[in-house]
């Protein structure tokens, strides 16, 4: 056999090292890989970054995998995938410590700006309370002693951070802001590698059931909320961490929630427990049952998962909530209001003697307007399962829909009509008006929803909706609030503009909504990509000036995107 010489023959390209710096690998340029800084970025004077990058696939992954891990059990399940979860991650395997945070987490100046920011804009953008006394200060006290809430905190309130930042400013801009803030906080987390911190460590508490210990459902459910909002704010075009999560929480009602319904109706209030963890381990008698905090966030929880189902996703905690406080009459409102009304408390509970009295009358007079919110978002749930429905199943539902809206026409009339009455004279200084006109579009909105769907498939009959009306008054409410404070008042009302956008034939309400989406996407991804698919939607799709007509559920973009607002 003639010898072959193996040194002869193609030469094979040299693999490239990943073993460079992050800025040398990004200009695809041959890196030295000497630490703690290359040669090559000490002689551009360029921030050198060997801190591993973590991609929204990674997270992606990780979410999908505590969704199996999820689903493999009738119990909350095992948590076997976790450390390889992690490590998939390149997250460290132990955190930081830094005595001086009793969350044990060594704190950037990026993350204290984090914190600042989500106990003060982030808190008054997302709810009218009083930010120093409202959910999110309850969130951050339990965050101090709780890391996993702590980094789930760090990534919605530092993504945010970031992504106003580079919405306001040009890109070039931006990049120099970012490498002066990594240049100054060399050590710091990225908002992503937060994210993916607090993911591993909710599979790592959620792991303690295996044990047969008591879940913390306190820690779990303030971290799924954190992460629920992110996701609907910055999640990707496929809306996989939203609905993985929506998901997860609905499995942890249907398998630790199911004595609610009995702690509700035999227990008051009283002697309900703001936070489970303030009870000592020893004194909690052996059903303690869910905290004032873990109800109350159950019906933003639950808000989350209506929102999602408008959008095609989700619906599955609301049916699950509805399981467990339902009532056997199908078309009454159920399980919102009761949890809303149970935890009413949770603030005065938690602050004790250091409540302001002013706060106290002004939850008082809030109260019923809150419990209408409530209502108003069942109804945006029950309309959207009716868009799996054929025509004769959307027919026979038709009359419990219609029931459902008849019992918040009835109950909350008073509150309808005061929304009607309000004009452009009346200032948001007083919490209740700036509530009414945030929460009756919603009503509204649901009402031409439900006349979309009808008219998409193609069903006769049912109560009369004159569109023109609701589309009057979600503009009107909606106008007023961006007089009086302008567009983060704007941000409460988007999906009812959204859906008056699809149904108006007035050009200059058109023109209105389109120039406030485009301002509201400097501060959501979700919000930028539904000013996208608007601008596409409404755009002329003919030479005689036809718009398309949008049909429900259809809410994707021309590049496969979708979106959740």
């Amino acid at each position: 056999m003639e010898h072959v010489d193996s040194t002869v023959g193609p030469r094979r390209k040299a693999r490239r090292s990943k073993n460079g710096c992050y800025t040398c690998r990004v200009k695809k340029v041959k890196c030295d890989e000497v630490r703690p800084r290359c040669q090559r970025c000490v002689r551009l004077r360029r921030l050198c970054d060997y801190e591993p990058k973590v991609k929204h696939n990674d997270l992606l992954a990780m979410s999908r995998g505590y969704m199996l891990a999820l689903e493999s059990s009738k119990a909350l399940p095992t948590w076997a995938q976790r450390a390889a979860l992690t490590r998939a991650l390149a997250l460290p395997t132990r955190l930081p410590e830094f005595p001086g945070s009793a969350s044990s987490l060594n704190l950037s100046s990026a993350d204290h700006e984090a914190i600042r920011y989500f106990r003060t804009t982030f808190a008054r953008i997302h709810h009218t309370k009083n930010p120093d006394y409202s959910l999110f200060s309850i969130i951050f006290s339990l965050a101090q002693d709780e890391p996993m809430v702590m980094h789930a905190l760090l990534a919605l309130g530092g993504h945010e951070i970031e992504f106003r930042r580079d919405s306001n400013s040009d890109g070039a801009a931006a990049r120099a802001r970012a490498s002066v803030l990594a240049e100054r906080d060399r050590d710091r987390w990225t908002p992503v590698q937060h994210y993916s911190a607090a993911l591993g460590l909710l599979a790592d508490a959620i792991g303690t059931a295996d044990d047969g210990r008591q879940l913390e459902l306190d820690p779990i459910c303030a971290v799924l909320y954190l992460m629920l909002v992110y996701e609907q704010k910055y999640g990707d075009g496929t809306c996989s961490g939203l609905s993985n999560h929506l998901a997860g929480a609905a499995l942890i009602v249907k398998h630790r929630c199911q004595s609610l319904s009995e702690q509700i109706s035999k227990r008051g209030w009283q002697g309900t427990p703001v936070l489970n963890r303030t009870q000592q381990p020893q004194s909690r008698p052996r059903e303690a049952g869910l905290s004032l905090f873990v109800i109350r966030l159950l019906v933003w929880i639950a808000l989350c998962d209506s929102t999602a189902a408008t959008f095609g996703l989700g619906g599955q905690l609301n049916g699950e909530l509805k399981d467990i406080l339902g009532p056997s009459d199908a078309s009454s409102i159920p399980g919102f209001d009761a949890l809303h009304r149970y935890s009413n408390s949770l603030y005065r509970s938690m602050w004790g003697g250091a409540y302001p009295q002013v706060e106290l009358l002004d939850d008082v007079e809030n109260r019923e307007v809150f419990a209408f919110l409530c209502a108003c978002m069942q109804l945006r749930s029950m309309v959207a399962t009716l868009a799996k429905l054929d025509a004769r199943e959307l027919r026979q539902r038709l009359p419990v829909i219609e029931a459902a809206f008849g019992q918040v026409d009835q109950r909350y009339g008073d509150l309808l009509e005061v929304a009607s009455e309000i004009d452009l004279s009346t200032d948001n200084s007083h919490r209740l008006v700036a509530n009414i006109r945030a929460f009756t579009p919603i009503y509204h909105a649901a009402k031409l929803e439900l006349l979309r769907l009808i008219r998409g498939k193609g069903v006769d009959g049912g109560m009369e909706i004159v569109p023109e009306a609701h589309i009057t008054a979600i503009v009107d409410l909606a106008i007023q609030s961006d007089k009086h404070q302008g567009i983060e008042a704007t941000l409460r009302v988007a999906w009812p503009l959204f859906v008056v956008a699809l149904e108006t034939n007035s050009v200059v309400h058109r023109r209105w909504i389109l120039g406030r989406f485009q301002a509201m996407g400097r501060y959501s991804k979700n919000l930028e990509r539904a000013h996208r698919f608007l601008v596409e939607a409404l755009m002329p799709q003919n030479a005689s000036g036809e718009r398309r007509r949008v049909c429900h559920h259809d809410f994707s973009l021309s590049n496969g995107e979708i979106f959740v607002i």
